[in-house]
Order: structure tokens, then C-alpha cells, then sequence
């Protein structure tokens, strides 16, 4: 289940000093060079310098996302997005990325379940031109029907493209709202149900801005060949007389879908191969046995994270039941969130032989066979990562983004190297155990008109 890129798992963080001989093999992570400070209105602000190239990157993340919405308005955050390039008393519509693009940058937003992201990248000199413009549209935006009215098609193309058109997508929708409830957050589309968005109006998005496009509900992140003080500078000219507005908490369920273990299954003729996945719920850093969400992430590389993990060596290197098998994790995430074990099986094989290998494999963690040698190399590989994340100006604004907007902080960003060393594999063990359950588990199959068997 393609729920959200894992925006929790790859951050860098403070120096480890291994505490045992155990962790002599670990990789070190030196702390990425960051300074955090909060305007008066209650705007988080981040700057991560890097003076590789004269160039910086402005993210401005809301916190809210399509887990927000209610049903009969799904779709409004994303509907949104597309109208705050739509201009404001000052800008015309398109003109801020009109702009960008003139002095040589690139702009663009995202929409995910727990935040709306809006970034440009451009030369360090301009950093100020950026800023004045997304400050100007987080109070001044101009929702007009005119403009909504064309927009709203291209949302619903837009909707069309990515998910009516593709099969996976249309089954990972149908499972989501099996495995966290019908019309609760998670289980519906970021795109939102055509239905919704066909009936949304300028009213309806007017209220959806005011609510929660406000300082204090936002963070700006700024990565590239800058300094603290140059953007506090900034920040508190353009983003500082912004007032701050009453924000209601969020509120995300403790549990799931009901009547938990399901299966779903689309046969489409679309679809050329078959595909297999289970997911389970699991808590994040927010919600549920929350302790296990370091090792999930330790377990989720060492089981299905690469072509050397236990999935891909046994499934698709020795015994050649599927061409790939894969497992996945996002542990940022303000609500529960899901573990996702995905095969496509190599021609001819059932769905009954990769799900009794699949099932081999499960209970070979379950039963206590988890080494030291392949925990440790699972974390080598995430360290690596963060490591690598700090050469880039779009992964670090991300990763700090995603964390702000559910509730995380800098400080879990700076000890999250400490805690994934951390991890034994007996706590790798009890998490397969805790999450791996079927009362926990949505089964989807994804097949040829045909059917698959």
C-alpha cells in the first residue's frame, strides 16, 4: 500500500558513539548543521546551510493534509493546493511560478495525508524574492470562481491520470478503507472522490484556508548557501507581521478498519501481470506501541528493503517464485500507519505458493531467527542513507518537514541515528510480532481480467 513516501526513516542526526562493542560495525552519522528558531506568531523555522553551490531551497509545510478532511469534501486539500498558485491582490495568477522561473528556479507543492508542501529552488540571491511571495499568499490568497471553475478539471484529469487509470491505485484505495475504516482519515484518496470534488466550491475552500493556512500551524524549512540570521531576517520581515490564528488539534483514530482480517481483489483487464501485497496496521511515532516504530523501520530493511534482504533473496534469488518482493514502512505519520509486504510472482506460480513463502519467511522472523550480523547491516544501510541525504537541498527540507507537521521535533530529528543503533534483534523480533497479525491485515490482489490462481 502506497501510502506516503517514508519520510521518517532516513534522518540525519547527532554523532553516534558506539556504547558497546556490539556497535562497533555502525556507521557514524555527524549531525547535520541545522538552526531552529520560532517567529512570535508561532512559525517554526528551520535552516539546514550547505554552501556546496549557490543555491537554496524554501519549504513552506501546512499541517494539514487529506487525513483533515471529512467525507463529502475529500479532495479539498489538494484542491486547494492547485489554487494557491492562483494568485492573490498582488500576484496574478501563475505569476509566482512565472517568477521563479524567470530568475532560473524551479517551484512546485505536494499534497499528502498530514501536510501540504509548497518549495522553490533558486539562487541564493533570490532568497528573499521567494520568501515575499509565499508569505504574500499564505494570507492573501484570492479564490475566485473563475478561476476554480477551469482548475477543478484539471484536478479531476488529474485524478483520472493517476488513479482512475491505474489499476494498483483503484485496489490500494479500495484496501485502505478496509484497513482503516470507511470515510475515517487514511482511507480516503488524497485526490479525493471525484463526487467531492465536483461539488466543491469557492465558499467550501475559502474555509478550508482560513482554518488552517496560518503561521503558527505552518514550518519553513530553508536548505542551501544561507545562514540563520540572514532568513530569520527575512522571515521575520515577510512572515513575521503574518497574525497568528486559532488552530483546533488534530485528531486521528486509535485503531482501524473493522472486521479485520480482509481481502480484496481487482481483476482488470489493464492489468498484464499479477500482483500480491498484504498490509497491517502499525503504529508510527504518534500513535500505538509507538516504541516499536525504530525497529519496524530496522525490520523492514533487513526483510524486504533491497535485493539482499531476506524476501528477495529467498523468493526471487533461490526459489524463483517472484520476479520482485518488497517490504515497506512509514513511521511518520500523525496516525497509525501501515506495513506493507508486496510481491510480483515470476509467471505460472500461484497465489497459494508466494503466500506459503511469504508465510515461510514471516515465520522464521517469528521464531527468533534474526541475527546480529543482518541487524546490524540493516542499519548500516539506513545510516548510509541519512548520510546521503545530506548532500541534497530536497530530501533535508522533507525529511524536517514531514516530522513538524505530525507532531515530531528537532530533537527526534537529531536522536533518531542513537535509536536505530539501538535496536536488537530481539526487538526487531517482538515488532514482527506485535504488527505481523491478522486481525491487523488487508490481503489485496491485483490480477489480469482472467483472475489469478
Amino acid at each position: 500500500m502506497r501510502r506516503r513516501a517514508a519520510l521518517g526513516g532516513l534522518l540525519a542526526g547527532a554523532l553516534l558513539t558506539p556504547r558497546a562493542s556490539a556497535l562497533a560495525g555502525l556507521l557514524q552519522v555527524n549531525r547535520r548543521p541545522s538552526e531552529s528558531f520560532v517567529l512570535p506568531n508561532g512559525l517554526q523555522v528551520v535552516v539546514l546551510p550547505s554552501h556546496r553551490a549557490p543555491i537554496v531551497t524554501q519549504m513552506l509545510v501546512y499541517k494539514v493534509g487529506s487525513a483533515d478532511e471529512t467525507f463529502g469534501q475529500t479532495g479539498i486539500a489538494h484542491f486547494l493546493e492547485h489554487m494557491m498558485f492562483k494568485g492573490t491582490g498582488t500576484l496574478a495568477a501563475g505569476e509566482l511560478s512565472r517568477t521563479v522561473a524567470r530568475h532560473g528556479g524551479r517551484d512546485n507543492a505536494f499534497t499528502d495525508f498530514d501536510m501540504t508542501g509548497y518549495h522553490q529552488t533558486i539562487a541564493a540571491d533570490r532568497l528573499e524574492l521567494v520568501m515575499r511571495m509565499e508569505a504574500d499568499r499564505m494570507v492573501n490568497l484570492r479564490i475566485l470562481d473563475g478561476e476554480l471553475r477551469p482548475e477543478r478539471q484539471v484536478v479531476l484529469e488529474e485524478r483520472r491520470m493517476r488513479v482512475d487509470n491505474v489499476p494498483s491505485e483503484l485496489l490500494d484505495e479500495a484496501a485502505r478503507e478496509l484497513l482503516f475504516g470507511v470515510h475515517k482519515p487514511y482511507s480516503m484518496p488524497t485526490a479525493g472522490y471525484a463526487d467531492d470534488v465536483k461539488k466543491l466550491g469557492v465558499a467550501e475552500l475559502a474555509a478550508f484556508y482560513r482554518r488552517f493556512y496560518a503561521p503558527n500551524n505552518a514550518a519553513l524549512i530553508v536548505a542551501g548557501d544561507t545562514t540563520a540570521e540572514a532568513v530569520r531576517k527575512l522571515a521575520e520581515k515577510y512572515y513575521g507581521p503574518i497574525p497568528a490564528r486559532r488552530v483546533e488539534p488534530r485528531k486521528r483514530p486509535a485503531e482501524g478498519g473493522a472486521d479485520l482480517p480482509q481481502r480484496v481483489v481487482r481483476a482488470d483487464a489493464r492489468v498484464p501481470e499479477p500482483r500480491w501485497s498484504r498490509d497491517f496496521l502499525a503504529p508510527s511515532y504518534r500513535v500505538g506501541e509507538t516504541r516499536y516504530a525504530h525497529a519496524l523501520q530496522v525490520l523492514t530493511r533487513l526483510f524486504g528493503g533491497s535485493e539482499t534482504s531476506r524476501l528477495s533473496r529467498a523468493l526471487v534469488a533461490r526459489d524463483r517464485i517472484a520476479l520482485s518482493a518488497r517490504s515497506g514502512y512509514g513511521s511518520a505519520s500523525l496516525g497509525l500507519t501501515s506495513f506493507e509486504i508486496a510481491v510480483q510472482p515470476a509467471r505460472g506460480r500461484s497465489v497459494a505458493e508466494v503466500e506459503a513463502a511469504v508465510g515461510e519467511q514471516m515465520k522464521m522472523v517469528f521464531d527468533g531467527g534474526v541475527t546480529a550480523e543482518e541487524v546490524e547491516r540493516a542499519q548500516n544501510q539506513l545510516l548510509a542513507a541519512a548520510i546521503y541525504s545530506q548532500d541534497s537541498l530536497a530530501s533535508g527540507p522533507r525529511l524536517y518537514g514531514s516530522v513538524l507537521a505530525t507532531g515530531g521535533s528537532i530533537a527526534q530529528i537529531d536522536g533518531w541515528p542513537q535509536a536505530i543503533a539501538a535496536v536488537r534483534p530481539e526487538d526487531v523480533v517482538a515488532a514482527a510480532r506485535h504488527v505481523w497479525r491478522d486481525e491487523g491485515a488487508v490481503t489485496s490482489l491485483l490480477t489480469p481480467a482472467e483472475g489469478w490462481k
